[in-house]
């Protein structure tokens, strides 16, 4: 038996995010805010797990900046992803809780917002 990759689990819960967000918007009543939330957490599970495949040190947190600065600073290309995580990262925390924003989005933002994420997976996957 050989040894699993640590970044291994990391995928696969991004893949499970990525999932959820999109039955969030399937079947009856669609829930664009849990789409838009998971489709973030799809995107950090991705940098945080090509973090751990190169042994990039990083603090538990949920912005998505902060972690594709960090993977910049490991290879110049993740320059490409900054436009991108800047949109997804105020899904993070932000739609958890009714106070923190009063705008909620609609099924148009989840759909882009699960394209940003599913964009984040395979450029991460492909490097």
């Amino acid at each position: 038996m050989g040894a699993v990759e640590p970044e291994r689990g990391w995928f696969e819960k991004a893949d499970e995010d990525l999932e959820m967000a999109r039955r969030a918007l399937e079947g009856g009543e669609p829930l664009p805010s849990s789409a838009c939330y998971h489709a973030h957490q799809c995107a950090e599970k991705n940098l945080k797990g090509h973090l751990v495949a190169h042994s990039i040190p990083f603090d538990y947190v949920h912005d998505l900046v902060y972690l594709t600065q960090l993977c910049v600073e490991h290879d110049s290309a993740f320059e490409e992803l900054k436009s991108t995580v800047g949109i997804l990262d105020e899904y993070g925390t932000a739609l958890r809780y009714p106070m923190e924003r009063s705008e909620r989005p609609d099924k148009k933002t989840a759909r882009k917002t699960i394209h940003l994420a599913e964009k984040v997976a395979a450029f991460v996957r492909n490097r």
